[in-house]
Protein backbone atom coordinates (compact mmCIF):
# COMPACT_ATOMS: atom_id res chain seq x y z
CA UNK A 1 0.00 0.00 0.00
CA UNK A 2 1.46 3.46 -1.19
CA UNK A 3 1.92 5.56 1.88
CA UNK A 4 4.33 8.55 1.09
CA UNK A 5 5.79 10.22 -2.27
CA UNK A 6 8.85 11.97 -2.04
CA UNK A 7 9.39 14.47 -4.50
CA UNK A 8 13.01 16.26 -5.99
CA UNK A 9 12.23 19.98 -6.28
CA UNK A 10 14.05 21.30 -9.39
CA UNK A 11 12.76 20.61 -12.16
CA UNK A 12 10.47 17.87 -10.75
CA UNK A 13 7.98 20.84 -9.05
CA UNK A 14 9.26 23.83 -10.17
CA UNK A 15 11.39 25.26 -13.23
CA UNK A 16 14.37 26.10 -11.43
CA UNK A 17 17.20 24.79 -13.40
CA UNK A 18 17.71 27.36 -15.55
CA UNK A 19 17.63 29.91 -12.87
CA UNK A 20 19.43 28.23 -10.65
CA UNK A 21 22.66 27.94 -13.56
CA UNK A 22 22.20 31.54 -14.49
CA UNK A 23 22.52 33.00 -10.86
CA UNK A 24 25.50 30.40 -10.08
CA UNK A 25 27.06 31.72 -13.21
CA UNK A 26 26.87 35.71 -12.30
CA UNK A 27 27.27 35.10 -8.61
CA UNK A 28 29.92 32.95 -8.32
CA UNK A 29 32.49 33.53 -11.58
CA UNK A 30 33.54 37.02 -9.71
CA UNK A 31 35.52 34.53 -7.63
CA UNK A 32 36.59 31.89 -9.94
CA UNK A 33 39.73 32.05 -11.49
CA UNK A 34 38.99 30.44 -14.63
CA UNK A 35 36.07 30.66 -16.62
CA UNK A 36 33.39 29.30 -15.44
CA UNK A 37 31.26 27.36 -18.13
CA UNK A 38 27.84 25.90 -17.96
CA UNK A 39 29.35 22.77 -18.62
CA UNK A 40 31.68 23.04 -15.18
CA UNK A 41 28.87 24.28 -13.26
CA UNK A 42 26.42 21.05 -14.44
CA UNK A 43 29.31 18.91 -13.23
CA UNK A 44 28.94 20.12 -9.69
CA UNK A 45 25.25 18.93 -9.76
CA UNK A 46 24.58 16.45 -6.88
CA UNK A 47 26.35 18.40 -4.42
CA UNK A 48 23.75 21.53 -2.65
CA UNK A 49 25.37 24.69 -3.47
CA UNK A 50 28.02 24.96 -0.54
CA UNK A 51 29.38 22.03 -2.74
CA UNK A 52 28.54 23.13 -5.90
CA UNK A 53 30.40 26.49 -4.41
CA UNK A 54 33.30 25.01 -2.66
CA UNK A 55 34.30 23.44 -5.82
CA UNK A 56 34.76 25.96 -7.66
CA UNK A 57 35.92 29.28 -6.17
CA UNK A 58 38.33 27.26 -3.53
CA UNK A 59 39.24 29.52 -0.32
CA UNK A 60 36.78 32.28 -1.83
CA UNK A 61 34.19 30.19 -1.24
CA UNK A 62 32.55 31.89 2.28
CA UNK A 63 32.19 35.15 0.31
CA UNK A 64 30.97 33.65 -3.17
CA UNK A 65 28.18 31.40 -1.56
CA UNK A 66 27.07 34.83 0.16
CA UNK A 67 26.94 36.29 -3.13
CA UNK A 68 24.70 32.72 -4.61
CA UNK A 69 22.29 33.31 -2.13
CA UNK A 70 21.68 36.91 -2.36
CA UNK A 71 21.31 36.97 -6.21
CA UNK A 72 19.45 33.66 -5.81
CA UNK A 73 16.87 35.08 -3.74
CA UNK A 74 16.61 37.86 -6.02
CA UNK A 75 16.48 35.76 -8.87
CA UNK A 76 13.89 33.27 -8.05
CA UNK A 77 11.23 36.39 -8.01
CA UNK A 78 10.99 35.30 -11.96
CA UNK A 79 10.16 31.91 -10.83
CA UNK A 80 7.38 32.14 -8.44
CA UNK A 81 5.12 29.19 -9.30
CA UNK A 82 5.48 25.37 -9.48
CA UNK A 83 4.65 24.03 -12.92
CA UNK A 84 0.87 24.02 -13.73
CA UNK A 85 -0.85 21.21 -12.07
CA UNK A 86 1.23 20.93 -9.25
CA UNK A 87 -0.52 22.14 -6.55
CA UNK A 88 -3.53 20.25 -7.86
CA UNK A 89 -1.91 16.85 -7.72
CA UNK A 90 -0.33 17.70 -4.05
CA UNK A 91 -3.62 18.80 -2.80
CA UNK A 92 -5.35 15.33 -4.18
CA UNK A 93 -2.73 13.53 -2.62
CA UNK A 94 -3.15 14.70 0.83
CA UNK A 95 -7.13 14.30 0.61
CA UNK A 96 -6.21 10.53 -0.43
CA UNK A 97 -4.05 10.31 3.17
CA UNK A 98 -0.95 10.04 1.45
CA UNK A 99 2.15 11.68 3.20
CA UNK A 100 4.33 14.02 1.32
CA UNK A 101 8.21 14.27 1.64
CA UNK A 102 10.74 16.40 0.16
CA UNK A 103 13.98 14.91 -0.98
CA UNK A 104 16.26 17.42 -2.88
CA UNK A 105 20.06 18.42 -3.82
CA UNK A 106 19.12 21.65 -2.08
CA UNK A 107 20.43 23.06 0.84
CA UNK A 108 18.33 23.80 3.42
CA UNK A 109 18.96 27.50 3.18
CA UNK A 110 18.17 27.50 -0.90
CA UNK A 111 15.10 24.94 -0.56
CA UNK A 112 13.52 27.44 1.89
CA UNK A 113 13.50 30.51 -0.13
CA UNK A 114 12.29 28.02 -3.12
CA UNK A 115 9.46 26.65 -0.91
CA UNK A 116 8.12 30.16 -0.09
CA UNK A 117 8.98 31.62 -3.67
CA UNK A 118 6.65 28.81 -5.50
CA UNK A 119 4.20 29.00 -2.22
CA UNK A 120 4.80 24.97 -1.65
CA UNK A 121 6.43 25.72 1.72
CA UNK A 122 3.26 24.01 3.69
CA UNK A 123 3.19 20.65 1.77
CA UNK A 124 6.29 19.41 3.08
CA UNK A 125 6.47 19.11 6.72
CA UNK A 126 9.63 16.56 5.91
CA UNK A 127 12.68 17.62 3.93
CA UNK A 128 16.03 15.64 3.90
CA UNK A 129 18.41 17.98 1.96
CA UNK A 130 21.60 17.80 -0.34
CA UNK A 131 25.46 17.15 1.13
CA UNK A 132 28.01 19.65 0.40
CA UNK A 133 30.60 16.21 0.33
CA UNK A 134 28.61 13.80 -1.96
CA UNK A 135 24.86 13.20 -3.44
CA UNK A 136 22.91 11.27 -1.29
CA UNK A 137 19.44 11.04 -2.35
CA UNK A 138 19.84 7.10 -1.71
CA UNK A 139 21.00 7.96 1.76
CA UNK A 140 18.23 10.32 2.41
CA UNK A 141 15.24 7.30 1.11
CA UNK A 142 17.19 5.31 2.99
CA UNK A 143 16.93 7.60 6.19
CA UNK A 144 13.33 8.24 5.43
CA UNK A 145 12.15 4.59 5.47
CA UNK A 146 13.37 4.59 8.32
CA UNK A 147 12.41 7.34 10.19
CA UNK A 148 8.66 7.00 9.51
CA UNK A 149 8.53 2.13 9.88
CA UNK A 150 8.26 2.23 6.03
CA UNK A 151 8.86 -0.47 3.59
CA UNK A 152 10.35 0.20 0.18
CA UNK A 153 6.66 -0.27 -1.56
CA UNK A 154 5.24 1.86 0.70
CA UNK A 155 7.47 4.82 -0.77
CA UNK A 156 7.44 6.29 -4.21
CA UNK A 157 10.19 8.90 -5.24
CA UNK A 158 9.08 11.62 -7.92
CA UNK A 159 12.50 13.11 -9.91
CA UNK A 160 13.53 14.41 -13.20
CA UNK A 161 16.75 13.29 -14.11
CA UNK A 162 18.91 9.42 -14.72
CA UNK A 163 20.82 10.21 -11.29
CA UNK A 164 16.92 10.74 -9.53
CA UNK A 165 16.35 7.14 -10.93
CA UNK A 166 19.74 5.36 -10.16
CA UNK A 167 19.47 6.82 -6.50
CA UNK A 168 16.15 5.68 -5.79
CA UNK A 169 17.16 1.98 -6.90
CA UNK A 170 19.77 1.95 -4.83
CA UNK A 171 17.42 2.80 -2.07
CA UNK A 172 15.07 0.09 -3.54
CA UNK A 173 12.23 2.79 -4.09
CA UNK A 174 10.65 2.98 -7.04
CA UNK A 175 10.72 6.16 -9.30
CA UNK A 176 8.46 7.23 -11.43
CA UNK A 177 10.37 10.62 -13.81
CA UNK A 178 8.95 13.90 -14.15
CA UNK A 179 9.82 14.90 -17.85
CA UNK A 180 7.03 17.35 -18.14
CA UNK A 181 9.16 20.29 -18.57
CA UNK A 182 9.68 21.09 -22.76
CA UNK A 183 12.81 23.41 -21.60
CA UNK A 184 15.12 20.74 -19.79
CA UNK A 185 16.94 17.67 -21.94
CA UNK A 186 14.63 14.39 -22.33
CA UNK A 187 15.50 11.44 -19.68
CA UNK A 188 16.45 8.22 -21.33
CA UNK A 189 14.13 6.14 -20.51
CA UNK A 190 15.47 2.67 -19.85
CA UNK A 191 13.50 1.11 -17.10
CA UNK A 192 12.01 3.81 -15.78
CA UNK A 193 8.05 4.98 -15.66
CA UNK A 194 8.06 8.11 -17.24
CA UNK A 195 5.24 10.92 -17.24
CA UNK A 196 5.26 13.99 -19.82
CA UNK A 197 2.63 15.87 -17.64
CA UNK A 198 0.97 16.00 -14.14
CA UNK A 199 -2.27 14.99 -14.70
CA UNK A 200 -0.67 11.74 -16.82
CA UNK A 201 1.26 11.42 -13.32
CA UNK A 202 -2.26 11.58 -11.22
CA UNK A 203 -3.83 9.30 -13.48
CA UNK A 204 -1.11 6.66 -13.03
CA UNK A 205 -1.27 7.44 -9.19
CA UNK A 206 -4.41 6.97 -8.96
CA UNK A 207 -4.61 3.16 -10.03
CA UNK A 208 -1.85 2.80 -7.38
CA UNK A 209 -4.34 4.38 -4.56
CA UNK A 210 -6.85 2.03 -6.09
Amino acid sequence: MLKMIAFDFDGTLAPTIPMVIDVFRRSVAPYVEHELTKQAIVQTFGLNEVGMVKAVAGQRWPVALAAFYQEYARAHLRVLAPYPGIVTLLELLQQQGVALALITGKAAKSCQISLDVTGLTSYFPTRLYGSEYQPNKADNLRQLMRTKSLDAAELLYVGDTRSDFEAADTAGVQCLTAEWDPNQPIVEAGDQIVFTSVEQLWVYLQRRLG
